[in-house]
C-alpha cells in the first residue's frame, strides 16, 4: 500500500523515474547520478535532501511490512505496483555518506525476439522451439545485457492455457497467462519469507510452468532438484559472463548455498536439469546472442 507519504516522494522523483534512465544513483542528499545506457548524467536538486530520503525508504518499508534503520541497515524491495527496485543502505554501514539510494527502472520497451541479435549458429525459431517444447532453459549474461528482457521475449511463446507460478525478488517478469501466480521474496530472506518456502509452496500450486526470476546462492539447489523432480518448461536467469561460465556459476551457488554437495554429483544434476544456456552480451546499444551451450551435449 502507497501512503500520502510515499507517494509525496515519488510525485517529487517522477522526474527522473521517467527520465528514461535505467538506474537512478543518489549516493548523498542532493546529489543524483542518472545512467542513460552506461552514460552517467550529475543532477543536483536541492529537495531531494537527507530527510526527504530517510522519509522515502522509512515509508517504502513500511509499505513493504519491512524495516529500515541502524538495525536493519539494507533495504532491497520493489515500490508498489510497479516495476521499480530499491536497494538502499543506512548510514551506520557507508563511509563517507548518510545514506546511499539506488533505484533500478526496467525498460518500458516491450522486446521482440528479433530485436536481440544472433551471433550464433541458432536461429529465432530454434529459441521459440525450447519453449514449445518446454526445455529448462537458462539465460546468462553480465549486467544490464537484457536477460530478463529476453526471457520475457520467450515467456511469449509459452501455451496461453498454461498455469504459471513465477517467483522473483522484484516484479520483472511479464506474465500474459490468465491463470499465474507470481511470488516475491526479499532480497534480505526470513524463515517465513524465503525462496525455499517459495519453491516448496510452488509445488503444491499445480503448476504447468515455473519461471524464476533469477538463479543464485539461495534457490539454485532448489531449482536443480525441481528441474529433477519431472517439472519441465522452467526459465530462468543467471548472472555469468559466458555460457561455460554459467556452468562454474551454477556450481558455485549449489556449493555456497549447501555445503555437503560434491561436485561431481552437481554436474549430473545439472545434465539432467538444464537443456540449453543461452548467453546474452552488451554491444554498445546492441543486445547480442552470442553462444547457445546445449548441455545434454557437453556435460
Amino acid at each position: 500500500m502507497i501512503t500520502k507519504v510515499l507517494q509525496h516522494k515519488l510525485d517529487a522523483l517522477d522526474k527522473y523515474l521517467k527520465s528514461g534512465a535505467n538506474e537512478i544513483v543518489i549516493n548523498k542528499p542532493q546529489e543524483i547520478f542518472l545512467d542513460r545506457l552506461g552514460t552517467w548524467e550529475r543532477v543536483e536538486d536541492s529537495d531531494i535532501s537527507l530527510s526527504f530520503l530517510k522519509d522515502f525508504c522509512t515509508e517504502l518499508a513500511s509499505a513493504r511490512e519491512l524495516m529500515f534503520n541502524a538495525d536493519n541497515p539494507i533495504l532491497s524491495c520493489s515500490i508498489p505496483t510497479t516495476t521499480y527496485r530499491v536497494q538502499a543502505i543506512h548510514q551506520v554501514m557507508l563511509r563517507d555518506s548518510p545514506i546511499s539510494v539506488t533505484i533500478r527502472i526496467p525498460s518500458i520497451h516491450k522486446f521482440e525476439i528479433t530485436d536481440f541479435k544472433l551471433e550464433c549458429r541458432y536461429n529465432y525459431n530454434d529459441f521459440k522451439q525450447m519453449v514449445w517444447d518446454k526445455k529448462n532453459v537458462l539465460v546468462s549474461g553480465g549486467t544490464s545485457t537484457g536477460k530478463t528482457s529476453f526471457l520475457n521475449t520467450l515467456m511469449n511463446e509459452i501455451d496461453p492455457n498454461d498455469r504459471i507460478v513465477t517467483i522473483e525478488d522484484s516484479p520483472e517478469l511479464i506474465i500474459s497467462n490468465i491463470n499465474k501466480s507470481q511470488i516475491l521474496v526479499p532480497k534480505i530472506e526470513t524463515k517465513k519469507m524465503s525462496y525455499e518456502n517459495a519453491l516448496n509452496s510452488t509445488m503444491r500450486m499445480r503448476p504447468d510452468r515455473i519461471l524464476l526470476g533469477e538463479i543464485d546462492t539461495r534457490n539454485t539447489m532448489s531449482f536443480l532438484r525441481l528441474s529433477n523432480t519431472g517439472h519441465s518448461g522452467m526459465l530462468s536467469t543467471l548472472h555469468a559472463n559466458s555460457a561455460e561460465d554459467a556452468i562454474k556459476a551454477i556450481i558455485t551457488n549449489a556449493m555456497f548455498g549447501s555445503q555437503q554437495v560434491v561436485e561431481s554429483v552437481l554436474i549430473s544434476y545439472i545434465k539432467t536439469a538444464i537443456d540449453y544456456i543461452i548467453q546474452i552480451q552488451r554491444k554498445g546499444k546492441e543486445r547480442v546472442i552470442n553462444e547457445v551451450l546445449d548441455i545434454k551435449a557437453v556435460l
